[in-house]
């Protein structure tokens, strides 16, 4: 059900694969069993012993969106984000020198949608905002009260050819839960 991004072939696909499989277990665990409890979430992040980011650190990549994070040591500086309402979120975020395959998280995705019912592909997303590209494939269910859920894949990367050269290369992927009001787009 679930659309995937396309794999990226190149040497370090099994480590990529490896931080996929990861990731997919950690958004599983937090994102899609734990969440949309606050409460459930902050204490798998304290059973996981994340450093809590500061308000500083939030506000570099929620701006004054309301929200806290914690960085997980454990997964090289991967990252946990809470957004509060109006949109209501959770993902798991992290820096990866290439997308791998991303089969793992569409079963997971597939299984929470199946469970849930109702969840149709949303048209996929690709701006530039500045010098970086972000692209996003996902599904939606509309909920009674004309709310929304749903389960994206975002992966953004740096454009510029410059700062590629300088050392800016890779992706950053996020996979994220997310309850909507009415109307939200």
């Amino acid at each position: 059900m679930f659309m995937l991004l396309p794999v990226v072939a190149a040497t370090g696909a099994s480590a990529a694969n490896q931080q996929l499989s990861q990731m997919t277990a950690l958004y599983e665990q937090v994102c899609l069993k734990a969440f949309p409890d606050d409460k459930a979430v902050q204490a798998v992040m304290m059973e996981r012993n994340a450093r809590p980011l500061t308000s500083d650190e939030v506000k570099i990549t929620m701006g004054n969106d309301p929200a806290r994070g914690w960085e997980l040591a454990q997964y090289d500086g991967a990252s946990v984000w809470l957004e509060f309402p109006p949109f209501h979120a959770c993902s798991v975020r992290w820096h990866t020198p290439q997308i791998g395959d991303l089969h793992a998280y569409g079963s997971v995705a597939e299984k929470y949608e199946s469970a849930k019912g109702g969840f149709h592909p949303i048209e996929a997303y690709d701006a530039d905002q500045g010098d970086i590209h972000v692209h996003a494939v996902g599904e939606q269910r509309i909920l009674p009260d004309r709310s929304s859920e749903s389960l994206f894949i975002f992966d953004q990367h740096i454009t510029d050819p410059k700062r590629r050269a300088a050392g800016e290369a890779g992706y950053v992927l996020r996979f994220v839960h997310q309850f909507a009001p009415p109307g939200a787009q």
